[in-house]
């Protein structure tokens, strides 16, 4: 055998004892890999950590369950921030952090299993020796972890302060400014968040930051040359014929500076403050203003129209502050005018117009002669009855619209209907009113929701068409059912009242039947003896009345002919008997019989009626 031959074997067999060598070493290596195949499998590998918590040889559901209750306890455990000898706790919940567990796991899950087979399998070789941290994700709540550091800053800030000028009388000095210490906010914000999600609760020290003042001295030596310029002379404010003077010396009070641009570059301007000068403003307004005056109405009986509303006027506090700036600023010519904003009334004109408020939907008036107490409560019920624009659906209510009836607002004693007879009352005979304004409503074809007939017949009322009223008791009703305003307007002398009801007119007609009395009841005497009277005398206490009732029915139609409202009111007046007192002392004959009465508060007699304002 050749030497060369020789060395060929040699190679051979160093070759094949090289390949067994690296193929035993993959075996085992596969054999390893198979192992932690089987011991991980399913289950995050050794080595892993979450937010530096391990979580090796947990499952997915087990990974998940035990991150849960680290991020639970972690809610607990608040991170404080100190600043010098000043702290504060932050709980998670306070900036609203929401943690996302399951993506947390799937990436742990996914360290070794994410990659191709060689990847992963040295992956898996090293984390025998090292550890791989996968970092919690989520949500922060941006608002309250501003709402949080802005707090902390708002206590601990100094910020810097701005050279400035005074005033010392009329002269104009500087003032240095100074540097400020502020928290520095989007610093803090990142640190807060970084370690909220690694769950450990620990200490953060709050980072500062020094703040330049944005002026310097020099940048406010133009605002010197202007508030100097301010203060050289008086300044005059005129609002025609009226004059105000500023002196000088109260230029120099009322001035102030903020902070401007002059040619690029920050820096301070003068200004005559309206607060500073609010006295000498208050002065002003007062002479300047003037009230606006709503749209009203005007109605002849046939017709109503609008009166124009008039804008009134204000003085504009601040453009005045400005004007009197630009003329101090002045060399000369330093006269300002007052500056005034227009005010308009609570019912402008065009909103009048709109409402419709223009023909006679219906009307009534009623006369009768009471005492004067009656009539003045008459006459101030009317007022406080009339005027009443009502929208679209409203309702009208007598009893809250005329309000109490107190001396205070003017009410008398006169005679009113108190269970079933005649009584001295405060406010007597105002259902004259009501009966009037209900006829006026019933002719209008609106919408009765409530009327109720007095519990004594009234004879020189229309039959079945009274309305009483009564504090908490029987009221008037009715609703504007029409598709425009309705304006209720009224005027009275205390003898002659009348309502008329002014709108749009859409064409309503109404039509109405009134019954004959029937269940007619006779009235019947009670007597009762009366030993202070003498024999044959006779003494009417109450007239009482026969028993009654009628019924009223109206039909209301829409321009189509369509029933709009078919009502059926009825009225019922209960027999009460006369009540007689009689004589058993002598035999002389005498009748007394008390003055009876068709109206409360009334007392029967003809009298002219005085005369009735024509403006309704």
């Amino acid at each position: 055998m050749t030497r060369q031959s020789v060395t060929k074997r040699l190679k051979r067999r160093r070759r094949r004892r090289v390949l067994a060598a690296v193929c035993a070493v993959i075996a085992v290596l596969l054999l390893g890999l198979a192992i932690d195949s089987a011991l991980y499998y399913g289950k995050v590998h050794a080595g892993v950590t979450i937010a530096g918590h391990h979580m090796s040889g947990l499952t997915r559901d087990e990974a998940k369950a035990a991150l849960t209750r680290l991020v639970a306890d972690a809610a607990k455990n608040p991170i404080t921030l100190t600043s010098g000898e000043r702290s504060w706790s932050v709980m998670p919940a306070d900036v609203g952090i929401k943690i996302d567990v399951a993506l947390a796991v799937s990436q742990a899950m996914d360290v070794t299993r994410g990659g191709n087979f060689f990847g992963d399998g040295f992956r898996r070789f090293i984390l025998y020796f090292t550890d791989e941290d996968v970092p919690l994700r989520g949500t922060v709540d941006s608002a309250l972890m501003d709402e949080v550091i802005g707090g902390i800053a708002q206590e601990i800030d100094v910020p810097p302060v701005d050279p400035g000028l005074t005033i010392d009388g009329t002269e104009i000095k500087p003032v240095e400014g100074r540097k400020g210490r502020v928290v520095d906010q989007d610093v803090l914000r990142e640190e807060l968040k970084a370690l909220l999600f690694t769950l450990h609760g620990t200490q953060l020290e709050v980072p500062m930051v020094v703040k330049e003042p944005d002026l310097t001295v020099e940048d406010n030596r133009q605002a010197v040359v202007q508030a100097e310029t301010m203060i050289a002379a008086p300044v005059k404010l005129t609002f025609g014929d009226l004059t105000w003077t500023l002196t000088s010396e109260q230029i120099a009070e009322y001035m102030d500076f903020t902070a401007g641009e002059e040619d690029g570059v920050s820096t301070l301007v003068p200004y005559l403050s309206a607060e500073r000068m609010s006295g000498l403003l208050d002065k002003v307004a007062k002479a300047v203003a003037k009230e606006p005056v709503n749209a009203t109405f005007k109605g002849d009986g046939t017709k109503a129209w609008v009166v124009p509303g008039v804008n009134g006027r204000a003085l504009d506090r601040a453009k005045t502050a400005e004007a009197l700036t630009a003329a101090a600023l002045k060399a000369a010519a330093r006269t300002a005018e007052v500056v005034v904003k227009v005010i308009e009334p609570g019912r402008t004109t065009a909103e009048a117009e709109a409402m419709g408020v223009r023909d006679v939907l219906g009307e009534f008036t009623t006369e009768w002669v009471g005492t004067e107490d009656r009539q003045t409560n008459v006459r101030i019920t009317t007022k406080y009855a009339s005027n009443v624009l009502l929208a679209p659906g409203e309702i009208y209510d007598f009893d809250k619209q005329i309000g109490p009836r107190t001396e205070e607002r003017g009410y008398k004693m006169a005679p009113g209907i108190i269970a079933g007879e005649l009584e001295d009352q405060l406010g007597g005979g105002i259902c004259q009113v009501s009966t009037t304004l209900f006829n006026a409503a019933f002719f209008a074809g609106l919408e009765i929701l409530e009327r109720k007939n007095h519990s004594i017949f009234i004879e020189h009322y229309p039959k079945g068409r009274d309305a009483t009223v009564s504090a908490g008791g029987p009221n008037l009703r009715f609703r504007n059912d029409t598709s425009h305003y309705i304006l209720v307007r009224g005027a009275s002398d205390g003898i002659t009242t009348k309502f008329v009801i002014y709108g749009t007119d859409e064409g309503r007609t109404v039509s109405y039947t009134t019954s004959e009395f029937y269940d007619i009841i006779e009235r019947t005497d009670v007597t009762t003896p009366n030993t202070s009277l003498l024999t044959g005398t006779t003494l009417i206490n109450s007239p009482g009345q026969e028993g009654r009732s009628i019924k009223v029915v109206r039909t209301v139609k829409a321009k189509d002919g369509s029933v709009l409202h078919k009502d059926t009111f009825i009225s019922i007046w209960h027999m009460m008997p006369r009540q007689i007192e009689v004589g058993t002392a002598t035999t002389t004959t005498t009748t007394i019989a008390l003055p009876t009465t068709t109206e409360p508060g009334g007392s029967g007699a003809t009298q002219p009626a005085g005369p009735v304002s024509t403006e309704f």
